[in-house]
């Protein structure tokens, strides 16, 4: 999956990249505007795309002059699948939800960081999530490292990208926190939390709870 954009890992084209920003909007929006929206691409391309598409019937077009309006067609057959396609990330954030809801042991918590969580990267960047084991737990329990690695092997199978964890307990995660490494900047900066656990605060990270 193209973690930046990942409506191109099935439609790699310029219109994929049109049909994802007309996907996440239900206003009209000018060529210009939809070209505003995409980077590295030309006007002139995406104009291009926009017209094969209204051929299609997949795109609406209103002329409103001197400029012209497009929008997806929601009820085209092809609408659902190209809205499924422009949420596929948040789709994974959801899939990853549930999956670590349903473990037994739960885990104390987990966040989302790196490309993936940003939105940036490439169809080869790693789905990186950082996994705490809770109290009580071993880090050699064979329920606990079973419950990883069908994790690892169901992210990777969802997205086609290796998925890469780090395994924390409880205490290292405060140690962590409590200092200035990259790794701790980056969750706070980008962090996507897939439970209800915040991450703790870097003057109580040791005392967390």
């Amino acid at each position: 999956m193209d973690v930046s954009n990942p409506i191109r890992s099935v439609i790699p084209s310029v219109h994929g990249d049109v049909l994802a920003v007309l996907a996440r909007t239900g206003a009209p929006l000018t060529g210009r505007g939809v070209a505003s929206l995409i980077e590295g691409v030309s006007p002139a391309g995406v104009q291009k795309a926009l017209a094969a598409l209204t051929d299609a019937g997949v795109v609406l077009v209103e002329a409103h002059p001197p400029a012209k309006l497009y929008r997806l067609n929601r009820q085209h057959l092809a609408a659902a699948a190209i809205e499924e396609l422009a949420s596929m990330r948040s789709r994974l954030i959801e899939s990853m939800r549930e999956h670590l809801g349903a473990w037994d042991p739960a885990p104390w918590g987990a966040w989302l960081f790196g490309s993936a969580a940003r939105g940036d990267g490439s169809p080869a960047s790693d789905i990186d999530v950082l996994i705490v084991r809770p109290d009580g737990v071993a880090d050699d329990d064979e329920t606990w490292n079973g419950q990883v690695e069908r994790f690892v092997s169901d992210v990777s199978s969802w997205t086609g990208n290796p998925c890469s964890v780090i395994e924390y307990s409880r205490s290292e995660l405060g140690d962590l926190m409590a200092g200035d490494q990259r790794l701790a900047d980056d969750l706070r900066s980008d962090g996507v939390a897939l439970t209800d656990r915040q991450l703790p605060r870097r003057s109580t990270a040791r005392s967390a709870s």
